[in-house]
């Protein structure tokens, strides 16, 4: 056999070794790309606020690729977790769709003002306080007793330049929102006092 035959051979069986090679990625590719998992979805139509329970839940067998992780797979069970947005009958339960806490139970940042004088000078954000309502009196009307609104919220911001333009100082406190209705009905007659929470 001489040169050039051995160098046909060769270049014959390289090109075969390759074209093996290459059939044999496309259906590992094609494989792994048909690969499923399981994933946990709606059985019926969830609205905002709902607390799941199992009989809320199905499980379906797809094929997400790279949007796998922004989806519940059958390892993280969604049951008692609360709903944020509404989700419909056979949807893929989104991570970013529920949360650990009910509506009621989430913290909201709520604005306020108070006198200068009805807020402790020294007070730090991040602080736990009190926040006590305290009636003003209309010429011979009776005077309502003070009242606790909210206990337990946070200081979450304190502006106290607010206050050389007048006798307020401005807040933004951290409360449950169950508890906003209480506290904005507090701020239409009488003022708030902040108390700083010992515990």
């Amino acid at each position: 056999m001489n040169n050039s035959s051995k160098a046909s051979q060769t270049r014959l069986v390289v090109a075969t070794s390759l074209f093996a090679a290459a059939l044999i990625s496309a259906m590992a590719l094609t494989a792994l790309g048909n690969q499923s998992d399981t994933y946990w979805v709606a059985s019926k139509n969830l609205t905002p606020g709902a607390q799941i329970s199992e009989s809320d839940l199905a499980q379906v067998q797809v094929s997400l690729g790279e949007s796998s992780s922004d989806y519940l797979a059958e390892d993280s069970s969604p049951i008692g977790t609360y709903v944020l947005h509404a989700i419909g009958k056979g949807e893929l339960i989104s991570i970013n769709a529920l949360s650990d806490t009910s509506r009621e139970m989430r913290s909201e940042q709520v604005p306020i003002s108070v006198r200068g004088s009805d807020i402790p000078s020294d007070i730090e954000l991040g602080e736990a306080i009190n926040i006590y309502w305290v009636p003003e009196a209309m010429g011979m009307q009776k005077v309502d007793e003070p009242a606790l609104v909210i206990s337990g919220a946070y200081l979450r911001s304190i502006d106290r330049k607010s206050a050389n333009f007048g006798t307020d100082v401005a807040l933004t406190v951290s409360v449950f929102s169950r508890e906003i209705f209480a506290l904005l009905s507090a701020t239409s007659t009488g003022r708030l006092v902040v108390v700083r929470s010992n515990g």
